[in-house]
């Protein structure tokens, strides 16, 4: 075979390996643009719900705004939720399209990586209503022990809050199947501290009751 019918037997093997190739991707390409368009307006109908549903202003009064800011995140809570349902959704698109062109085992890992984000989407939510609920209840304590005259009404406020804020991190961690023995013990370090803060404080509310008492039957 002559030099000339080598390179055509190799072009012609090329060209029939692309029309092999061309059904598979224009359906490739169909997936991707129809999976553009469903991620765009999904995130924009996302983006109407969270906003209807104040979650941004849930996440403002729990603190996970100002923590965004700190992190050099630059979007608001609402924004990185919708976002994070839009790139799911294009992750799942490119799952399709490396299955349509062959690729498994590119599509198996990348499959992966989709089951793992409404996980981290989950655990999101946990933080902005666990630190909401969080600093409700620090309130609630000192606001409690404050009109009951206690002088340590911020302190063990302080603790109730930020010993519900590591249950909330222990709840957050699970759904990211993040499990040691160093969450273990924060789970009981900070239980025992709610235990203790909510017994101080009843504990302070009954000792200031009980001295009312006393002091009203003495004047009687």
């Amino acid at each position: 075979m002559t030099q000339s019918g080598t390179l055509m037997d190799s072009l012609q093997r090329t060209g029939q390996a692309i029309l092999a190739m061309l059904p598979d991707l224009l359906l490739a390409l169909v997936l991707l643009i129809a999976g553009w368009l469903v991620a765009k307006l999904v995130r924009r109908v996302a983006l109407r719900l969270l906003r209807s549903l104040r979650v941004d202003e849930l996440a403002e009064r729990a603190g996970f705004e100002d923590f965004l800011i700190q992190g050099g995140v630059q979007v608001t809570t609402v924004t990185l939720l919708a976002n994070t349902i839009y790139w799911l959704i294009l992750a799942g698109v490119f799952v399709a399209l490396l299955d349509a062109l062959g690729m498994r085992s590119a599509g198996a890992l990348l499959e992966r990586m989709v089951l793992f984000l409404p996980n981290l989407v989950l655990a999101i939510g946990i933080l902005v209503f666990g630190s909401l609920l969080a600093r409700v209840l620090g309130a609630l304590v000192f606001s409690y022990l404050s009109n009951i005259g206690s002088t340590a009404a911020e302190p063990i406020g302080a603790l109730a809050r930020y010993a519900l804020l590591v249950f909330v991190l222990f709840m957050a961690a699970e759904q990211l199947a993040i499990r040691s023995e160093v969450l273990v013990s924060a789970f009981q370090i900070a239980f025992a501290a709610l235990c203790f803060a909510a017994a101080l404080a009843f504990g302070l509310g009954g000792r200031a009751w009980a001295s009312r008492l006393i002091d009203r039957h003495m004047k009687k």
